[in-house]
């Protein structure tokens, strides 16, 4: 049984996390892993942002008060008794397709960027292939060549602990 929990980790393991863009102005992270999952399951665990977001990469430290809303128009919330920030919102929710939020997570929020993140679920084979992209723009100015590297790396670590997470129950399992 811990060969077969072994074996299936493996395969639902990150196929590709890089950063395939960088300049002053923009830069684009993808993501992508093939799970032994129906499209369905991969979704409902997208969904449950609280359950796979690293809170340490959240502003009150606790993922379990961040709230996904997914229709258009909803967000990512996160709410705490010292206050309140909006992470992204919701462009389009299409189960069990297509996420696509509007919104600067972590540094990017003090900076006048455009950034849209796109979660893409397709059937192949058995499971399904689950694509992050994050694509960041803004004027040269920002510098977001220098900040390309450590949000990929989150963005990155973030889709993997979600991986996990839609797996095993558990973003933290090895």
């Amino acid at each position: 049984m811990k060969r077969l929990l072994l074996l299936a980790l493996l395969i639902a393991a990150p196929a590709q996390a890089r950063l395939t863009q960088s300049a002053p102005d923009s830069f684009v992270s993808t993501s992508e892993a093939v799970l032994p999952l129906p499209p369905e399951q991969v979704w409902s665990a997208l969904l449950a942002w609280n359950a796979w977001w690293d809170p340490a990469h959240s502003y009150s430290g606790a993922a379990g008060v961040l709230d996904l809303q997914a229709e258009a128009g909803g967000a990512v919330m996160e709410r705490w008794s010292g206050g309140s920030v909006r992470h992204a919102v919701v462009l389009s929710a299409m189960p069990p397709t297509l996420l696509r939020l509007s919104g600067g997570f972590g540094p990017l929020q003090a900076l006048p960027v455009n950034a849209v993140l796109d979660f893409s679920l397709k059937p192949q084979g058995n499971g399904t292939r689950l694509t992050m992209i994050y694509r960041v723009a803004g004027s040269a100015s920002a510098r977001l060549d220098t900040l390309a590297a450590p949000v990929d790396a989150v963005m990155s670590a973030a889709f993997a602990r979600l991986v996990r997470f839609a797996n095993t129950g558990d973003p933290a399992a090895r």
